[in-house]
């Protein structure tokens, strides 16, 4: 059991209606950080935000480089900037420009620096097109990771959550509607909640 627990959830095209759903089904005391990567460009990731915060029990916002990552707060990674995580003390957040990706922000980028840190992660793939995500799951599952990703039939994009599940590496595949449970029951028995 480790003492920080991160949430990542990953997504792409028709990612803001889903994010909206699991984001309102989450309690306030989770116990765990939220990290979101929406292919997304810059300025709507602040407006989703904002938006997003109005109607959720979690704090929402942006993401800025350098803040200390805390529980009970999600955090949308800017558009046009990878979110990586970093650990001195605490968990940081750093915005780059660096990592080779077609996308920007990148979940691959995002995955890859959460399997570098100290804390339990759980990774979720929504609805999107490509596979931004997959190459990741690998470092995270090395870490022991647990990964869940959105079943085909309820994505609006089919892309990334067909090529996750082709990687053999997602422990779980469940309606939209199940996966915010899914996420509580698992930050619960990994945080030790």
């Amino acid at each position: 059991m480790k003492d920080k627990c991160l949430v990542i959830i990953g997504s792409s095209t028709g990612g803001p209606k889903a994010l909206q759903y699991i984001l309102k089904n989450l309690p306030e005391d989770l116990s765990a950080a939220v990290i979101i990567v929406q292919h997304m460009p810059e300025r709507f990731t602040k407006m989703m935000a904002e938006r997003l915060n109005q109607s959720c029990k979690l704090k929402i916002k942006e993401a800025v480089d350098g803040e200390v990552i805390s529980k009970n707060v999600v955090y949308i990674a800017p558009g046009d900037k990878n979110l990586l995580i970093e650990e001195d003390k605490n968990l940081k957040i750093k915005l780059s420009d660096e990592f080779e990706s077609v996308y920007r922000p990148s979940i691959d980028a995002t995955f890859i620096s959460a399997s570098k840190v100290n804390a339990c992660v759980i990774a979720v793939i929504l609805t999107g097109m490509g596979s931004d995500g997959s190459k990741g799951l690998k470092y995270l599952k090395e870490k022991g990771s647990f990964i869940i990703s959105q079943d085909i039939d309820t994505s609006l994009a089919k892309g990334m959550p067909y090529n996750a599940i082709k990687t053999g590496l997602v422990d779980k595949v469940l309606p939209l509607d199940k996966i915010p449970a899914e996420i509580i029951e698992k930050v619960r028995e990994l945080h030790g909640k």
